[in-house]
C-alpha cells in the first residue's frame, strides 16, 4: 500500500520496501510521501501488533518504527523482531520526538540500527533510509550467493561420488583376480578409464563456469541418438550386477534422433540409474526402455523397489530431500540426485517425471527429449 497519490512505477518501486509504523496516520502519510516520491514502496502500520502481522505476511527491507505507541511500544516490537530467526537481521530505525540520551540508548539496546528525531529533516531521513536499505540488500545478495555456492559444491560432490565408487570397486576387483582371468581384468581397466574420463569432463565443465552463473548457464543443444543413450544406460550393467540385480534394456527397432545437451542427459540418466540400483531389492530387475512417442524420444526406467510415499512424491525434487525408503545395499544418499536431474531437465527443455508403477510395486522415471527435426 502506497501513501503517495502518484505511486512510482514497478521499476522505481524496486528501490526498496519500507514498513512505516506509527500510531498517528498523519505521521505515516508525511513519511510515506517523502519515501514514495524517491521510489520506495511504503507499507503502513498503525500499531505494534499490526506491524508484526504485516512483517509476517511480507518481509520489508527496512522498518521505520515509532517509539511511543499504545499497548506495544517500539522497543518491544524491535525486541520481538530480534527474537525471531526470520527477522533477527531486519534493520530497524527508531523515529521519535524524544531525543534524550536514555531513549536513544534504549532503542539501540533493543536492536535498532539508527535513531531519527521528529520533526525530521527530509534529506537526513532519505540518506539514512538509503544507507540501511542498500546494506540490507547487499547482505541478502551475499547470503543468496553463499547458498548457491553451497548447493553447487554439494552437487559436484554428489556427481563425483558415484564414479569414484565405481573406480574403487573395479580397482579392488582387479587386484584380487587370479592370472587366468586376465580378460576380465582387461574389461575392468576399460571401465576404470571410461569412468575417469567422465569425471574429468565433469570437473572441467564445472571449473570453467563461475559458481553464481551455474543456474543460468547456456546449453548447446546437439543431436543425441538412441544408440548414445543405450551406451549411457548400459554402463550401469556392472553396478547392477554387484547387487545381483538384472538390468534389461529394450531398444527401438530403428535409431531415434533427439535434441538436447549431451552432458546434461548423461548426468540425468546417471542420477536416475543410481537411484534405481540403490533402492532395488537384491535379485530384482531394472528395465530401461527407449522409444518414440508424441514427437519425443522417451527413456523409461522402471524398478521393483519400494516406490514413493505421498510425502516423497510432493517433495522428491527438492534439494537434500531424502526418501522415506532406505537404500537396500547400505549405500549413502545426499538427497540431491533427483533435484539435480530435475533442474537439468528443466533447463534443457526436457520433461522429467517420476511415479509409482500402476502395479503397486516399484516406480518408474520418464525422461522425454524433443526429437531432432533437422535433416
Amino acid at each position: 500500500m502506497s501513501t503517495d497519490p502518484n505511486p512510482p512505477s514497478n521499476a522505481a518501486a524496486a528501490r526498496g520496501v519500507v514498513l512505516v509504523v506509527d500510531d498517528q496516520m498523519k505521521n505515516i502519510q508525511v513519511v510515506g510521501t517523502v519515501l514514495t516520491r524517491e521510489g520506495y514502496e511504503v507499507i503502513p502500520a498503525t500499531s505494534g501488533q499490526q506491524a508484526l502481522q504485516r512483517i509476517s505476511a511480507r518481509l520489508p527491507d527496512l522498518v521505520l518504527l515509532d517509539v511511543v505507541m499504545p499497548e506495544m511500544d517500539g522497543f518491544e516490537v524491535c525486541r520481538k523482531l530480534r527474537d525471531h530467526p526470520d527477522t533477527a537481521g531486519l534493520p530497524v530505525i527508531f523515529v521519535s520526538a524524544a531525543n534524550d540520551t536514555d531513549t536513544i540508548v534504549r532503542g539501540l539496546e533493543a536492536g535498532g540500527v539508527d535513531f531519527i528525531t521528529k520533526p525530521f529533516n527530509k534529506s537526513e531521513l532519505l540518506a539514512r533510509v538509503r544507507t540501511q536499505v542498500d546494506l540490507q540488500r547487499a547482505r541478502e545478495t551475499t547470503a543468496r550467493i553463499l547458498r548457491e555456492r553451497e548447493t553447487i559444491v554439494s552437487m559436484v560432490a554428489h556427481d563425483l561420488k558415484n564414479p569414484l565408487g565405481a573406480i574403487r570397486f573395479s580397482a579392488q576387483t582387479l587386484a584380487e583376480l587370479p592370472p587366468e582371468q586376465m580378460r576380465t581384468a582387461s574389461d575392468l581397466v576399460v571401465h576404470i578409464v571410461t569412468t575417469c574420463d567422465q569425471m574429468l569432463r565433469f570437473v572441467d565443465r564445472f571449473l570453467t563456469k563461475r559458481a553464481q552463473e551455474a543456474e543460468q548457464e547456456r546449453m548447446t543443444p546437439v543431436r543425441i541418438s538412441s544408440d548414445q543413450i543405450r551406451e549411457m544406460l548400459g554402463s550401469w550393467y556392472t553396478t547392477a550386477k554387484r547387487k545381483n540385480t538384472t538390468l534389461s534394456l529394450r531398444l527401438p527397432d530403428s535409431p531415434i534422433q533427439a535434441c538436447g545437451d549431451l552432458f546434461t542427459v548423461r548426468q540425468i540418466l546417471d542420477n536416475l540409474m543410481s537411484n534405481a540400483v540403490k533402492f532395488s531389492p537384491l535379485g530384482s530387475q531394472i528395465t530401461a526402455r527407449i522409444f518414440e512417442e508424441a514427437n519425443e524420444l522417451v527413456i523409461m526406467i522402471e524398478d521393483e523397489g519400494p516406490g514413493f510415499s505421498e510425502s516423497d512424491s510432493a517433495r522428491m525434487f527438492q534439494d537434500y530431500m531424502r526418501l522415506s525408503a532406505r537404500p537396500t545395499g547400505g549405500e549413502s544418499s545426499t538427497g540431491l540426485g533427483l533435484s539435480i536431474a530435475k533442474r537439468g531437465a528443466d533447463r534443457m527443455g526436457a520433461h522429467l517425471s517420476i511415479e509409482n508403477r500402476p502395479s503397486g510395486t516399484g516406480a518408474y522415471a520418464r525422461l522425454a527429449l524433443p526429437l531432432d527435426t533437422n535433416e
